[in-house]
């Protein structure tokens, strides 16, 4: 996957999952530079990303009725 694809992702998987997108939960160029180079998935950067900072998943419907 080349650098383009690979940020793209992680930031479509961002917004996805936080509401947030790299650029605006302060993920520098660097970063996503570093964790491509060394073979990291957008995946695995999202999710430690989002630990580092204690992030919270984006429920896109938090009021749907609960499965009985």
């Amino acid at each position: 996957m080349n650098q383009a694809l690979w940020v793209h992702t992680a930031d479509r998987i961002m917004k996805r999952d936080w509401c947030i997108g790299t650029a605006d939960a302060g993920v520098s160029p660097e970063q996503l530079e570093r964790a491509w180079r060394d073979g990291e998935t957008p995946e695995a950067f999202v999710t430690w990303f989002a630990q580092k900072y204690d992030l919270i998943r984006f429920d896109p419907n938090p009021y749907r009725p609960s499965k009985a």
